[in-house]
């Protein structure tokens, strides 16, 4: 029989700011009046520096780009979004705010909007930059689940479901290529993770890494065809250790295919059951070694071993000697851009059982991961409104601030304040939109996921009655 879960894995890596920015005033020269006073020429000068930037964002991408203030630029996410920041501007930067917001009061005269673009610019909150532009560029980024096709059986002596299974996954430096429109290391890793969740439901599951240490370069060869770690030694599989194991794992170096495979043998040597070694690669050994030799060594004298490659668009060369690999291991090489060709022609099928499809509901996203993801949306947009609220609160301060020392009158004071307001408001209809529309796509990529599962079980289903499964 074709083995179910190879295919599995090849089928997995297939699957795989409106404007509120002003332009600064130009300075005409007033041919018609000559020379003006210098005092004259000073102030609008003086304008023209405190002339408001962004008064209030109108879009996300505006929020986003906000820039921090000259005064606040090294205040912590943390501390902006303290709920115990008052109406004040902070004791460490009043003095220097004082001093920079003198000339601006003085310039801006009865314009409110030109000395509240001087305050922005000097006590804006740096949390929007971070945290709403995490925000704007989220995506929503669940593995897809596992749901195999009928395949065809070509023989009953070997098992879908090894004892041991042991994925060894090539971090090697040519994992950074990209291949339908992202990183090879991240198709591979997504694959892996849906692998291991659904091989590990019935096998003891092992993840080894190589080809992650040192570089590409010629001097860190060494170091990187030396190093195969045993990421997540053989045993029951954990979701939540295995995956952190695969996300660790950093495409970097160079191919030492052979030591892989010679050091999953050392390792299990004891180990008289069956054991699968499923290795993931888009190329060939560069280390050296001989990975034919090790595939032979690790299957000898044990019929229930063996070595199945999943070549991820490999060239020619590289697949001649990963077919090599497969057929020394007593194993089956995959060629994850021929899926639909292994699968067609099927005469004879496996079919899920009825505990593999009461399974199916693990690999929703739907509980844990969503909750997580949208506990991550709902934390960030909190962050992001309680910096709004503390930015609005320092502004007001500054207002008090300026009247208290004479440099403004309680009407100027007021109008500041009203736009110290309305800019929150502002911000904070933006940040909620924002939050809505991540939950909204969180759910929705739920549901696409979930209704493909309810449609591969349905159709499994159908066929098992077919058959009178």
């Amino acid at each position: 029989m074709k083995p179910l879960l190879i295919t599995l894995l090849a089928a997995a890596l297939l699957a795989g700011c409106s404007g509120g920015t002003a332009d600064s005033p130009e300075q005409v020269p007033d041919e018609a009046a000559g020379s003006a006073p210098a005092a004259e020429n000073k102030k609008e000068t003086d304008q023209a520096a405190f002339s408001p930037v962004v008064l209030q964002a109108e879009t996300a991408d505006e929020l986003a780009a906000l820039p921090p203030g000259e005064l606040t630029a090294d205040f912590t996410i943390e501390g902006e979004a303290s709920t115990w920041n008052g109406r004040e501007v902070p004791e460490t930067i009043r003095d220097a705010f004082l001093d920079s917001v003198k000339p601006a009061a003085e310039a801006a005269g009865d314009d409110p909007d030109a000395l509240f673009g001087a305050i922005a610019g000097t006590l804006g909150t740096p949390s929007y930059s971070e945290l709403v532009g995490w925000l704007a560029e989220y995506e929503p980024a669940f593995d897809e689940p596992l749901l195999p096709e009928p395949h065809e059986v070509e023989s009953e002596t070997r098992p879908a479901f090894p004892e041991k299974a042991v994925i060894l996954l090539d971090a090697s430096s040519s994992m950074l290529l990209e291949a339908d429109g992202q990183l090879k290391m991240e198709t591979a890793k997504s694959a892996v993770r849906s692998f291991g969740r659904t091989i590990g439901q019935k096998s003891d599951v092992a993840l080894y890494a190589y080809g992650h240490a040192g570089t590409q370069n010629e001097a860190d060869k060494a170091l990187s065809c030396g190093t195969i770690e045993d990421i997540y030694p053989s045993g029951k599989y954990d979701a939540e250790t295995f995956n952190a194991a695969v996300d660790g794992v950093q495409a970097a170096g160079w191919t030492p295919l052979a030591g892989a495979i010679r050091q999953a043998r050392e390792d299990l040597a004891q180990h008289e059951g069956d054991i699968t070694v499923y290795v993931v690669s888009d190329g060939a050994e560069t280390c050296g070694g001989d990975p034919v030799k090790e595939a032979a060594a690790f299957v000898k004298d044990h019929p229930g071993r063996h070595v199945d490659i999943i070549g991820f668009q490999v060239d020619a060369e590289a697949e001649s000697q990963l077919k090599a690999v497969a057929d020394a291991g007593n194993g089956n090489y995959h060629g994850a851009d021929s899926l639909e060709e292994m699968t067609g022609g099927m005469t004879e099928y496996w079919l899920p059982s009825d505990l593999d499809l009461s399974l199916l509901v693990y690999q929703s996203p739907d509980g844990w991961e969503s909750s997580t993801a949208l506990h991550r949306i709902s934390e960030r947009a909190t962050l992001a409104k309680r910096a709004a609220t503390s930015e609005k609160y320092r502004f007001m301060g500054a207002a008090d601030l300026m009247l208290e020392k004479g440099l403004i009158d309680e009407a100027m004071r007021d109008a500041l304040n009203d736009r110290s307001i309305a800019r929150e408001e502002a911000h904070l209809l933006i940040l909620d939109g924002l939050e809505e529309e991540k939950r909204n796509a969180i759910n929705s990529e739920v549901e696409r996921i979930d209704a493909k599962i309810d449609d591969y079980r349905t159709r499994m289903e159908a066929l098992k009655k077919e058959q009178g499964s």
